[in-house]
Formats: structure tokens, sequence, C-alpha cells
């Protein structure tokens, strides 16, 4: 039985500066819940109850949103990476949480659409000696690469010039003790990481058989920022319901809609899908589509579109709009009032950015 997750959540996320200088990538928000919360998420709803966290760069923060792992019904175990050295090694750090058990390996910046049942159910009844999650790619290159035959892997290479197939290794592995063995006789690679293809290259040239199943849904992997954009568009038009808890005087609403407890909206036009949480202001403002606003937000007289907004930040005489766009918590934005012929804004700001016309 696969009762056992091993999510690995120790990187920098360079690619997402300057969010990331404040918090780890694995805690910006898609469609108002933080990118670990939806991976949680899918593990919970396979069934996995015992989790170990590999943690690394700001990992008090990973600790103080997950703790214990009581929202999800987890019982959660902590373990850090001190330096980036793979995927691989990460896997290692937790040999001994998962000792004598099958387990998964859940890259925590990944976003699944359907969740990950079609891979984990075959799983607990066939005979295998490791699984791969697989998604079709334009690109292979930039990807480990599987090559399959009827569904069973013949080779992995990481990251090929040349690749045997566009079938992309993405964010989900299923491991058994052997790997640990695999990992034990790598030698870094040009990176200087410990590959986790590589071990699973390993395993096929010692006759394991490996078996694959291909995403159904979307895959993301939220690395950069178009792609955080993309994901919190492409979750809010599949995951957000209709909610109008919060008040909304004089207001249009069309699509799907989410409104907060607390939030007080007025003379406002709400486009969906769009969410703005609890506690916030929107007065004179138009939100969406493709917008979401965490907790404690104030927009007066302004237009978004294609936004994350987190905690606490301030949008105030924007009319002319902000497009395109993800801030961090505590960040202010001021316009001109009544300066609707500007052209519009996109910007990237960290916690506690400022930007305020001229």
């Amino acid at each position: 039985m696969l009762t056992k997750a091993v999510v690995l959540c120790a990187g920098e996320g360079s690619r997402l500066r300057p969010l990331t200088f404040s918090r780890p990538k694995h805690l910006l928000p898609v469609a108002g819940m933080p990118i670990l919360g939806w991976a949680l998420n899918s593990l919970r709803d396979v069934g996995i109850r015992d989790v170990c966290l590999v943690v690394g760069y700001q990992a008090e923060a990973i600790r103080q949103y997950v703790g214990a792992g009581d929202e999800w019904g987890m019982d959660v175990t902590y373990v850090e990476q001190v330096s980036p050295l793979g995927i691989g090694h990460a896997v290692n750090l937790a040999r001994e949480y998962v000792a004598g058990e099958p387990f998964l390996v859940y890259l925590g910046d990944n976003l699944f659409e359907e969740g990950i049942g079609s891979f984990v159910e075959p799983l607990r009844d066939a005979e295998w000696g490791a699984g791969l999650l697989l998604k079709r790619v334009e690109d292979p290159r930039r990807f480990g690469v599987a090559e399959v035959c009827d569904g069973h892997v013949m080779r992995v290479v990481e990251k090929p010039e040349e690749p045997p197939s566009d079938l992309a290794i993405v964010g989900v592995y299923a491991f058994k003790q052997t790997i640990f063995e695999a990992i034990d006789s790598l030698e870094p690679s040009g990176r200087g990481e410990l590959e986790i293809t590589d071990a699973i290259q390993k395993l096929l040239s010692g006759g394991a058989e490996i078996v694959s199943r291909e995403v159904s849904g979307l895959w993301e992997d939220a690395g950069e920022p178009q792609a955080l954009l993309r994901t919190n568009r492409e979750w809010l038009e599949r995951k957000l319901e209709y909610c109008i808890e919060g008040s909304a005087e004089d207001c249009e609403i069309e699509g799907v809609v989410a409104i907060e407890k607390g939030t007080r909206a007025s003379g406002s036009q709400f486009i969906g899908p769009c969410r703005v949480g609890r506690n916030c202001t929107v007065e004179n403002a138009t939100i969406g589509p493709n917008v979401s606003i965490a907790d404690g937000c104030e927009v007066v007289n302004a237009r978004l579109e294609n936004c994350i907004v987190q905690r606490n930040s301030q949008i105030r005489h924007l009319s002319s709009g902000l497009v395109d766009s993800v801030l961090g918590e505590y960040v202010e934005i001021q316009g001109r009032n009544g300066d609707m012929n500007g052209s519009p804004l996109s910007l990237l700001m960290g916690d506690m950015g400022h930007a305020k016309a001229m």
C-alpha cells in the first residue's frame, strides 16, 4: 500500500524573484491558495496521511503554513536540505522516514488539475519497481524525458539535446526501497547534483519494471511569473465557485465571482473568474477577469485584469489599469486620479513594494 509521501519544497525559486525574496515559491498563491496547499490536497485526495516535507530555503515559512498537517488530516514530519544538491539527494534525506515501505515523491511546486488518482490507484495492486507520471510537452529538452513502450519505461535521460520522446517526467514519482541503493551509487552530475533520472536509469539497468501513466487534465510547474499567472487563470476557471459572502452594493457581477466574508464592495464591476478574499475594500473599481486578490487588500478607483494581489496590498487611483501583474504582500500602488488614457501597468513587485505616479 502507498500511504507515505515525500514532498520536496526546499528550492528558492530564483526565476520568481523578487516575489521569492521573502518567501519560498511553494507558498505563492494560485487561485487564493498557496501552491503547496494544492499539492497537499492532491495527496490527501488519494489517501496519503503520512508526509515528510523536505525543506530548505525559508523553511520556517513552510513550517508555519503547514504545521503538523492538521488542516489536511495529515501527520507531517520535516527534514532539511541545507544545500540544493538535487532531487536524488532530497529523496535520500527522507530515507529513514520511509524505511521499509513504498512511497510517493511529489515536487511541491507542481499542480495537477485532476489530481493524481489516475496515477496512484493502479499502483496499489500492481507489481512495479517504480512509477513515473509523464506529460507530452512541446520542448522536452527542458525536462527529464522517458522513452516508453506499452506503458513501460525503457529509458530515461535528463534534459537531452536530442530527446528520445516528447514525454516529460513531471512532478510525481513512486518508489520502493531499491531507489536508495541506486542513489547510493550515483556520482554528482555536471550540475553538481544527484539526478533522480540517473537513479531511475540504474533501476532500469538492474532489470526493474518501471511503469508510467500520462497526466490527465492540466499540469503546471509554476516556476516563473508568466507560468504563475497562467496557472492562476486556469485554476480560477476550473476550481472557483460562485460565492458572494461579503457586501456588494451597487455592483455589477458577471460570471463566476467569489467575494469572501468581511469584504465591502461598492460601485464596482466584477468580471469572472475572479476572487476577492476576506476583509477587503473595493470601491469604484473593475476587477477581472482572471484576478485573485488576497485578504485585507484595498482597491479604489482602479482596474485589474489577469493579476495576483497578495495580502494587505493597496491599489488606488489606477484607472488606466493593472494587467498581467503579480504583487507581493503590503504593496502600495498610487496612481493619478482620473487618468483614464494612460497605458495599463504590468508589474512584478515583491513584498512591501511601492509605486507612485509623479
